[in-house]
């Protein structure tokens, strides 16, 4: 398919955008275009801790083949690990503050089955109702 995507620039000025409007912050990390295939995944949050750097990896032939609205919304996704990580609170998909603040930015969670089993009884516990 050769549908319009994003350049890793375009990526990072959205990042800075996304996180202006959520958490009043530019973003800070950096932004990976691979040319690996992924299959299940649609980008990762990957740290650094020997040189405290943060960086958001996404595959250039994935995103080819998703629509610009889900590039930006696994971007978000991947924002919100960020954002927790940067502000040292607990910033994996299953932490229930990763998926409080996830809720709260209206980014996706992660369809994994662990992923998908914390958001359930995260509901569960605080009431919320699946929309």
């Amino acid at each position: 398919m050769n549908r319009r995507t994003f350049t890793e620039q375009e990526l990072r000025k959205e990042a800075s955008k996304l996180c202006r409007i959520h958490w009043g912050v530019d973003y800070t990390g950096g932004i990976e275009l691979v040319q690996e295939r992924w299959e299940e995944r649609n980008a990762l949050f990957i740290v650094d801790h020997d040189n405290d750097q943060r960086c958001i990896q996404m595959s250039r032939p994935r995103n080819a083949e998703r629509s610009l609205e889900g590039v930006i919304q696994s971007l978000l996704h991947e924002l919100v690990h960020w954002r927790l990580q940067s502000l040292g609170l607990p910033f994996r998909d299953t932490d229930d503050a990763f998926i409080e603040e996830a809720i709260r930015v209206g980014a996706s969670i992660s369809l994994a089955e662990d992923a998908q089993k914390a958001y359930r009884n995260y509901l569960t516990r605080t009431g919320n109702k699946i929309s």
